[in-house]
């Protein structure tokens, strides 16, 4: 049995969309699902924090906690303090989603979930919030120009960037945010950066590269065309620690390294990585160059390639660059990806990529 409790702030109860999605996904994913829900409380945090705690042990007293092998508790704000308490005091080992955390909230040493922040919160310091995390092993997703509700606020006459309608970008930080809980929900997913000192040849132990071929474009005569070329990629054991040192060196020279992750009982089992390198070329045309991308055979089509693609998006259109450029496997299903991404040819070809893997396809992806 499963089941997911939902614990609101002080404004922000279970039918926001924060809440409301995510109760919708863990109902789709067969968890029972309790709202908690609080009244009459103070805007002082404090007051506030015990009045809502207990409330919120009135609310959950008959729940029979041994009866379930999954428990989810996903949390809003002064609720993410609510949720770690409660599962300290009762001793609840459970999985969480917290959405714009408190600095209250670690503590109460919150156990193991994903974190959402927004750097234009009001209500948590973002530099505190990076520190907690770290502290904790909590891994953090930063949100750039939102508020505490995880929305652009184009009220504040600060914003570096003042947005005209901010309904559709809103719905798209939202649906970005719902597609990593989705994934947690389902699967355990969860994202981070890759320090240097943890990539070695163990950490992919649990990774499966193997990749059946059956149909790959090849360009002829100016004219890109399919063709049969069947055959099966995977890595030997060179190849990953060929792949151990290429990565390393990403990330000591400055550049993105970001993985998934399942959670598991033996530990978190990487099951996704991409890599952007951090030096700009190609002129005007301002590539940085996507020199990875790869999910785990076992875990393909559930969303973590393009998870994993749009973070490293991201990443590069703050470092400066214009486009990703991208040398990418020409195998048809590689491709389809590729292209729902918003990749195409490449305005100019790397040299380099063209003599090290001459069948690739020449890609870039616009970051504006």
């Amino acid at each position: 049995m499963k089941i997911a409790i939902l614990f609101p702030g002080i404004g922000y109860h279970c039918d926001k969309p924060l809440l409301y999605y995510s109760g919708k996904l863990a109902s789709h994913y067969q968890y029972e699902v309790i709202r908690v829900s609080y009244s009459n409380l103070s805007r002082s945090i404090p007051e506030a924090f015990a009045d809502a705690y207990a409330q919120t042990e009135k609310h959950l007293e008959n729940i029979e906690w041994s009866q379930y092998e999954d428990i989810l508790f996903i949390s809003k704000s002064i609720g993410t303090a609510i949720a770690a308490a409660y599962a300290q005091k009762h001793d609840i080992p459970c999985r969480n989603i917290y959405y714009t955390p408190l600095a209250q909230t670690f503590d109460f040493a919150p156990q193991f979930g994903l974190v959402f922040h927004g750097t234009r919160d009001p209500w948590a310091e973002t530099a505190v919030i990076e520190r907690k995390c770290q502290e904790h092993r909590l891994p953090l997703s930063i949100i750039e120009n939102v508020n505490h509700s995880l929305e652009l606020n184009t009220e504040d006459a600060s914003s570096p960037q003042p947005v005209k309608n901010d309904i559709l970008p809103n719905i798209r930080i939202l649906e970005n945010v719902m597609e990593l809980t989705g994934q947690y929900i389902a699967s355990g997913i969860f994202y981070r950066t890759l320090s240097a000192d943890e990539i070695c040849p163990e950490l992919f132990d649990n990774f499966t590269r193997h990749q059946t071929v059956g149909k790959c474009w090849r360009k002829e005569d100016g004219k890109w065309v399919i063709k049969d070329a069947p055959f099966i990629d995977d890595w030997s054991e060179d190849d990953y620690q060929f792949l151990v040192k290429c990565l390393k060196n990403t990330v000591q020279t400055g550049g993105f390294v970001y993985a998934a992750f399942r959670s598991h009982p033996s530990g978190n089992l990487l099951k996704g990585f991409v890599s952007v390198e951090p030096a700009i070329f190609g002129g005007a045309q301002g590539y940085l160059d996507l020199s990875s991308i790869h999910v785990s055979e076992d875990l393909r089509g559930k969303g973590i390639g393009k998870s994993l693609f749009l973070a490293a998006r991201d990443w590069a259109k703050k470092k400066g660059g214009r486009k990703l450029y991208i040398s990418a496997h020409s195998a048809v299903e590689t491709q389809a990806f590729y292209k729902a991404m918003g990749c195409v040819e490449a305005q100019e070809y790397n040299q380099r990529h063209v003599d090290q893997e001459p069948y690739d396809c020449q890609l870039e992806c616009p970051l504006a």
